[in-house]
């Protein structure tokens, strides 16, 4: 039977799912760097807004108009919504008030909670998982990564660094690290975990020949995670591909024998780190973490961070004290001598801590749950097409950088859009 309500809708979907994976990592506003962060949050806020009144009014006019589709509910969406009530409820108790609502200081709030949950319900629900999104996304990633590489050549052709400055001015003549389209190189590393991860196995899965040139945008991601150096994006990439390698492929016989492969690399490089002789690096760190030993200044002082994070948790263990109220209840400050100003921790540096300290214990599980639920999901769908595995690549690339990332709307977007896919139905060409 023809729905054309419901066409109309999943037409809608397919356009705001190219916008967010093709223009919305490029989009950095018109004010530079300086203002991306609020920049890039209204595009979001405005797109799926727009969306989601656009296929609101659709499917309410479909349904008078008598179309009788129904709506799959999955596990995935059942611990979305219950992440989601546990958040509001979180912000109504919150003694910070408002600031729960919109977020005291980087739009992290429960209402940029509620569009991550409508653009997972609506493109799971709308929407499916098609090779044109695999093309958006290597684009968006090309001219990226291009952006960047003028950078760290010491250009700055549009304009985007504060005045007379360039990439190599960072922490001196302006406080960060910028780089690329998405600003601060952490949030670069971030986003370069969805096309590092989903592009290649797309690329080599597809039955288009043509496709495999998505192997280049997937390259110069991964090639731009090493120039770039940042931890986070290093982590998850060498663990997202000893979890997603033996999970993508095909034969049950080569997926065994790459799963073995994996976890004898996995044991031996754990191994090895247990008894790294190093005295210092990122290596030297891990090893000692492993010992039990978390120094203040490890992972560029996320040590200090986390210490005090799970005291902030502690404190209210159930709720927490408010989605998007971390900056207001850290009382970590740095003094920059050379910049001649303090910069005041806002954020957990671990998206999973930010969420025990944000919406507490009852809202972190049903988040877990949801990752759960998505990986049995993927798991089962790994020999259908070559978008779903790709997209459950990139989805356990992003999660592990996750756990060293900031989790803001920069990029926590496509993330959504990606799950979204992951608990789609069919795949389309």
């Amino acid at each position: 039977m023809d729905l054309p309500f419901l066409k109309r809708a999943e037409w809608v979907t397919d356009k705001f799912i190219l916008l967010m994976l093709g223009l919305f990592p490029l989009f950095v506003g018109f004010r530079g760097y300086n203002a991306i962060t609020e920049s890039k949050f209204w595009f979001f806020a405005a797109a799926t807004g727009a969306w989601t009144a656009s296929v609101t009014v659709l499917l309410v006019w479909g349904r008078l108009a008598g179309e009788p589709y129904r709506v799959e509910v999955r596990s995935a969406h059942l611990a979305v919504g219950l992440f989601l009530a546990v958040s509001g409820v979180s912000a109504c108790l919150s003694e910070y008030g408002t600031a729960a609502l919109a977020g005291s200081n980087r739009n992290d709030g429960f209402l940029t909670s509620v569009l991550y949950g409508l653009i997972f319900f609506g493109v799971s629900m709308l929407g499916r998982p098609r090779r044109r999104y695999a093309w958006a996304l290597g684009a968006s990633t090309l001219i990226c990564c291009g952006v960047a590489a003028l950078q760290l050549f010491g250009l700055d052709p549009f304009g985007f660094y504060p005045d007379g400055t360039n990439y190599y001015d960072k922490y001196v003549a302006y406080n960060g690290a910028f780089l690329g389209t998405l600003g601060n190189v952490g949030m670069l590393a971030a986003y370069l975990c969805i096309p590092a991860g989903l592009l290649p196995v797309y690329a080599a899965l597809s039955e288009h020949r043509r496709d495999r040139l998505l192997f280049i945008p997937g390259a110069a991601a991964i090639v731009m995670l090493g120039l770039i150096d940042v931890d986070a994006g290093l982590v998850a990439l060498a663990g997202g591909a000893l979890i997603a390698v033996p999970t993508v492929i095909q034969k049950d016989r080569n997926a065994r024998i790459a799963a073995a492969a994996s976890a004898a690399v996995t044991t031996g490089g754990l191994a090895a780190l247990w008894s790294w002789p190093g005295k210092s690096g990122l290596l030297y760190e891990m090893s000692q973490v492993l010992h039990g030993h978390l120094a203040d200044e490890f992972g560029s002082h996320r040590g200090e961070i986390w210490k005090q994070g799970w005291e902030l948790f502690l404190e209210k263990p159930w709720l927490g004290g408010g989605p998007g109220t971390t900056s207001l209840r850290f009382d970590i400050i740095w003094h920059n001598e050379e910049l001649g100003r303090t910069v005041a921790v806002t954020n957990a540096h671990n998206a999973y801590l930010g969420y025990l300290i944000n919406v507490g214990l009852l809202g972190l599980l049903p988040y877990l749950a949801a990752i759960g639920c998505t990986a049995v999901t993927w798991i089962k769908r790994r020999k259908r097409g070559a978008m779903y595995p790709a997209l459950g690549a990139a989805f356990v690339c992003y999660l592990i950088q996750d756990f060293f990332g900031l989790s803001l709307p920069l990029t926590a977007p496509m993330l959504w859009v990606a799950w979204g896919l992951l608990e789609t139905r069919e795949e389309e060409s």
